[in-house]
């Protein structure tokens, strides 16, 4: 899950990160919903494409 979590650290969604890594957001999503940890991966790597996205180039 470690490549899933760095595509979904770059700009896009959940859908395009999975896809890039071949496997189902619907698994993604099942996976969410029964590992913590694994969602608190998530919102952590959205957070940064977040502020990333608010910073803007350097």
């Amino acid at each position: 899950m470690a490549r899933f979590l760095g595509e979904l650290s770059k700009p896009g969604t959940t859908v395009i990160a999975a896809a890039a890594i071949g496997v189902s957001s619907a698994a993604i999503y099942q996976r969410r919903g029964r590992d913590a940890e694994f969602a608190k991966a998530m919102d952590d790597a959205r957070a940064s494409v977040r502020q990333a996205t608010r910073s803007g180039p350097r």
